[in-house]
């Protein structure tokens, strides 16, 4: 598929700010890694309406430049921007982390160390959210190739620079086609009992129809404008989901950042840097007081630096 007509935006992040940062880290997330990064820019794609791929780069200290190359009509920019905005959390503010840690000799050097980071969500909630169902019980490598087999199947996929780039389908399309769903789903690779370190729940059934009740939440649903309370009690409801998929869902997806992921790769990135030996939920809770309102932030930070220490 060609790419077609252009338009080039400047969007303002809040600092401290490094996009290098978002590009080590996408790099190294078996969850957002899809072929989105080229050459040290991130390119990443979408529907705003109309469908896009996007090339962000740095353009300054503070600011990201975003090429877009709309694949039809061309759409409007404030919709890719708003989109852009929330992929890299530009609009956060990580002051309030970095000075809650100078009173935390453990965090403090994780807080340097990854200083002018802000959180890259998943392009959208409703993928972070089809991520949740598919990566239960299941190798990320896995998972990965099931969310690409869906893309293909309701989405699109385009080819940028030799490498493809999937265009996740919106909810509506995915729970309008479930058979089409089942099919992209279920025929996987081996692997299936193999766990991942990023799966959020592991107490109940997950894959192809957690998915599909994800997709009727979010079809029927505009939970942008929840309260936070009120959007966990709703990723709550979806079948297959249990409080550690909610949990993840309002803060890999809807960016919420007084909400604690607590998988099991969180879990172990806290223990990990505290010298806890298999920390429970109840002890990271404990741990993440004294940063209020930014505890998702302070447990994405640890998963962060566990993560690009793995390298």
């Amino acid at each position: 598929m060609s790419l077609t007509a252009d338009t080039t935006l400047a969007l303002p992040a809040e600092t401290p700010f490094e996009f290098s940062r978002s590009v080590s880290f996408l790099d190294r997330s078996a969850p957002c890694a899809d072929g989105q990064v080229r050459r040290g820019e991130l390119v990443t794609g979408g529907f705003a309406p109309e469908p896009f791929v996007a090339h962000l780069a740095p353009d300054g200290p503070d600011m990201v430049r975003v090429h877009v190359d709309w694949l039809a009509d061309p759409g409007e920019g404030s919709a890719v921007a708003d989109r852009v905005d929330s992929f890299l959390s530009l609009s956060d503010d990580p002051t309030p982390l970095y000075e809650a840690a100078a009173d935390d000799e453990v965090f403090a050097p994780v807080a340097s160390e990854l200083r002018g980071y802000h959180h890259v969500r998943f392009p959208t909630p409703f993928e972070a959210a089809c991520w949740a169902a598919l990566s239960r019980r299941t190798p990320a490598h896995v998972a990965a190739e099931r969310r690409d087999s869906l893309a293909r199947e309701l989405g699109r996929v385009v080819v940028v620079d030799g490498a493809e780039v999937s265009l996740f389908p919106r909810p509506r399309t995915v729970r309008a086609n479930p058979d089409a769903v089942r099919t992209a789903v279920e025929d996987t690779p081996a692997g299936r009992r193999t766990r991942s370190a990023d799966a959020p729940d592991r107490d109940r059934e997950g894959g192809s129809e957690a998915l599909l009740a994800a997709a009727e939440l979010f079809a029927e649903s505009d939970l942008r404008e929840l309260g936070t309370d009120d959007l966990r009690e709703r990723l709550e409801s979806v079948r297959g989901f249990g409080p550690r998929s909610a949990a993840f869902v309002a803060f890999r997806g809807f960016g919420r950042a007084s909400v604690l992921p607590t998988t099991e790769a969180h879990l172990r990135a806290v223990g990990e840097a505290y010298g806890v030996e298999n920390p429970s939920e109840e002890t990271v809770r404990h741990l993440a007081k004294p940063y209020g309102e930014h505890r998702g932030y302070w447990a994405h930070y640890l998963r962060v630096w566990d993560l690009l220490g793995d390298g």
